[in-house]
């Protein structure tokens, strides 16, 4: 199975728009966090695909922005888990350690 990403906009008639990103990355996905920039901010990027994450104000994140944060990265968590999981289950070998641990 090849990686691919791409980004579609959806308009419906009322004129309201949909833009949704794919991604199904392999070792060319980039993900950046930038520190030390006094901003908080991660930019994901697949195949002139990008995504950008940053709180509602970048510079003064307010209460909302840190469980907003902390939901993120559950939800990754969460994602490299079961990618982990399913990895096994259907035959493939332990996963690696994350070099970030």
């Amino acid at each position: 199975m090849d990686s691919y990403s791409y980004t579609t906009v959806q308009v419906e008639p009322d004129g309201s728009a949909l833009t949704s990103v794919c991604m199904r990355p392999d070792e060319r996905m980039s993900v950046l966090y930038p520190r030390g920039k006094n901003r908080a901010q991660i930019s994901i990027t697949h195949a002139n695909a990008y995504m950008l994450v940053t709180p509602t104000r970048p510079t003064a994140p307010t209460a909302e922005d840190v469980r907003v944060a902390r939901k993120l990265a559950e939800s990754f968590a969460a994602y490299a888990a079961e990618v982990e999981r399913l990895h096994v289950e259907n035959g493939g070998s332990e996963p690696a350690q994350d070099p970030a641990a």
